[in-house]
């Protein structure tokens, strides 16, 4: 009997051995990810920053673009306008050029 406790006494050593053991291993472990954890949050934090302006500034871009793209459909259109004016006023005065030139000679006789 005397060594059936004394086996049971080493196997209950063993045992919280192995789960000193354990809880120091899983403890260390956790503390290694809470460092990482803060040192990838300190080191994302500014670059999430970053992104954050570069996406306010491409924000800005694009509605200028937009106020851009309509200040040019309407000088498109004043343009078209102003070429529509231009066709008018050449074809005037190429009535005009053929009215002239009849009576100059219609005055020759």
């Amino acid at each position: 009997m005397a060594r059936m406790s004394l086996l049971a006494w080493v196997s209950l050593v063993f045992l919280v051995a192995a789960l000193a053991v354990s809880i120091t291993i899983a403890v260390v472990r956790a503390l290694r990810a809470w460092r990482s954890y803060r040192s990838f949050s300190g080191a994302v934090g500014p670059l999430v920053e970053h992104v954050q302006r570069n996406a306010a500034e491409a924000e800005r871009h694009a509605n200028s673009l937009t106020d851009k793209t309509e200040q040019l459909n309407a000088a498109i259109a004043r343009l078209q306008s102003s070429l529509a004016e231009l066709a008018i006023l050449r074809a005037a005065a190429e009535d005009a050029r053929a009215t002239l030139s009849l009576r100059k000679f219609a005055i020759r006789k």
